[in-house]
């Protein structure tokens, strides 16, 4: 588009020289033949009163072109400092989005006045001795921590389960994962291995 509003600027400025130059050979032409009284039908002072309208006309076009030009640019110039803002808040929330952890599951939303699912934090299972937390995700450990959560907290179950009744209910329960949910003090587990949520 800038291109052809430049192509244009050049046309009329090309067009604006020729009628100037047309102008001054006219003026000498009259000058050089006209009779010392010629009759009004061979006077081409009006020719040259035409051509002088035709002379603004364009003067005037070429102004409007100029604004439409600068608007142009000041157009281009709002639309990509516009896209250069959305390539930032783009960015900002991709960066926002790789600092969640991963292991945030998607939470169901729970009626005022019950307790809400907070998932461990990635400073939260630091803070275990590696002895403990081993090898364990954090992903995988908010995983099985969630599935207590519904069991306990959302079902209303007061039973305490141990790990090969968990996996039965395919809560992928293992012994690591509850020994850091107990260190964290979510857990509670008794002689015989049965673990409840503490609520």
């Amino acid at each position: 588009m800038e291109t052809a509003v430049t192509r244009l600027e050049t046309m009329f400025q090309k067009a604006e020289s020729d009628l100037d130059y047309i102008q001054h050979k006219l003026e000498f032409e009259i000058m050089k033949n006209l009779p010392d009284n010629p009759s009004a039908e061979e006077n081409p002072v009006t020719l040259l009163e035409e051509l002088s309208v035709v002379k603004s006309r364009y003067k005037m076009l070429c102004t409007q072109l100029e604004e439409i030009s600068i608007e142009q640019r000041e157009s281009m110039s709002c639309i990509h400092a516009t896209l250069e803002n959305t390539m930032k808040m783009v960015q900002a929330l991709q960066r926002h989005a790789d600092l969640e952890p991963l292991c945030s599951v998607s939470t169901v939303p729970i009626p005022d006045g019950e307790p809400q699912f907070k998932p461990v934090t990635k400073e939260m299972l630091m803070a275990v001795p590696k002895i403990i937390r081993s090898t364990v995700k954090l992903v995988d450990l908010n995983s099985f921590y969630r599935e207590l959560f519904n069991y306990f907290v959302l079902n209303g179950n007061r039973a305490a389960l141990n790990v090969a009744q968990m996996n039965k209910m395919n809560m992928k329960a293992t012994n690591s994962r509850l020994q850091i949910l107990k260190e964290l003090s979510i857990v509670e587990i008794d002689k015989q291995g049965n673990a409840k949520l503490i609520v």
